[in-house]
C-alpha cells in the first residue's frame, strides 16, 4: 500500500492511514511497519456470500492528512 500510494513507511503513520471494511467484520489491516495490506480475520466465502457466484469484499483506505 505504501508503494502504491507513493509514500515512505513513516508517512503512513504521520498521515493517519487506515483501512475500513464495508461489513461488520474487519477482514483486513494495514501493517504500518512494512506497509502491507494483510488479512486480519479468516475469510469464509460460504458465510459471506453463499448464494452468490461472484464474491467480493469491499474496503477503503483512508489517508487523513493531505497527499
Amino acid at each position: 500500500v505504501a508503494k502504491d500510494l507513493g509514500l515512505e513507511l513513516p508517512a503512513l503513520r504521520h498521515r493517519g492511514v487506515r483501512v475500513f471494511d464495508a461489513g461488520r467484520t474487519q477482514y483486513f489491516f494495514l501493517d504500518l511497519q512494512n506497509g502491507h495490506l494483510s488479512i486480519k480475520e479468516r475469510v469464509d466465502r460460504e458465510e459471506i456470500c453463499a448464494a452468490v457466484a461472484k464474491c467480493a469484499l469491499n474496503f477503503e483506505i483512508l489517508v487523513k492528512n493531505p497527499m
